[in-house]
């Protein structure tokens, strides 16, 4: 989660199967432009892009001791706790 550095992302591409990177922050797009040429050849890689507003929702659900359920169907995603739910798509970058 997050907007990893180069390094740790190919030293996890190289220790694992897969490496998934969700992208979260408002300013992912830039992050994503800076590093995704340095990271083409990693096939283990897939990185998607969670939009804003839903991650400001999901923020907004965040509670101590929090137990949430996720639905995960072709591309979207809903995120429920007894606060309410978040539904969104995520955005695929690689």
């Amino acid at each position: 989660m997050g907007q990893p550095e180069e390094k740790p992302m190919l030293r996890a591409c190289s220790k694992s199967d897969r490496v998934l990177v969700y992208a979260f922050a408002h300013s992912a797009d830039i992050w994503w432009r800076g590093i995704e040429n340095k990271l083409h050849r990693q096939e283990k890689l897939k990185v998607m892009r969670i939009p804003s507003e839903a991650s400001q929702a999901m923020a907004a659900m965040a509670e101590r001791s929090m137990q949430l359920q996720a639905t995960i169907q072709e591309g979207s995603m809903t995120l429920s706790s007894h606060l309410g739910s978040v539904h969104f798509e995520t955005v695929v970058w690689r």
